[in-house]
């Protein structure tokens, strides 16, 4: 969200009733211009990754009895803008062999029809995965982590961040808090 001379407003900050707390929200919905908030003036598409959309889409605001709202939000345009971002980030990833792919994609469809008459023995298989799966990204992120060190071999911090699809500020620590999960 944008506030009228472009910049993006901090949460939108609401006393508590019962105490000194005091809620924070992020919601443009919230930044109706009251209760000392500023109002969004437009709406773009964001990521957490730091992506920004180019496209601005104007919010017109309506105030009745005090209360302020949007009629016809372009919520579905910035999700499109998004979701394009999100597209382009996967294809700039490292590609997942088709193979484990649809394995992958078989496997969750089978649990979830498990699901309906076998709930507990799919909570246990999913135990058993969980358990697996932590020890073979535990193992695979330290060996991306010593390919790293080694200079002649290794890819970089912006290399290894595009092929998994996160920003550079986040990959080291993401790899380093895998290496350690217990």
């Amino acid at each position: 969200m944008l506030l009228e001379d472009g910049t993006e407003p901090g949460p939108a900050l609401f006393a508590s009733s019962d105490g000194p707390s005091v809620h924070r929200s992020y919601r443009w919905q919230d930044h109706d211009g009251r209760f000392g908030n500023p109002q969004a003036a437009a709406l773009r598409g964001a990521c957490s990754c730091g992506w920004r959309g180019e496209n601005r889409y104007p919010l017109a605001w309506s105030t009745e009895d005090g209360e302020a709202w949007v009629e016809n939000a372009p919520s579905s345009d910035c999700q499109r803008d998004w979701s394009a971002h999100l597209e382009q980030v996967e294809a700039a990833s490292v590609q997942v062999p088709d193979k484990l792919e649809k394995r992958a994609e078989k496997l969750v469809r089978r649990l979830e029809e498990l699901s309906v008459d076998e709930p507990l023995a799919v909570l246990k298989v999913l135990d058993r995965l969980e358990r697996q799966l932590k020890e073979v990204r535990q193992d695979t992120a330290y060996q991306v982590l010593c390919e790293q060190k080694d200079q002649e071999e290794g890819r970089s911090w912006e290399e290894i961040a595009a092929a998994l699809a996160l920003p550079v500020d986040e990959v080291q620590s993401r790899l380093l808090r895998y290496q350690r999960e217990v």
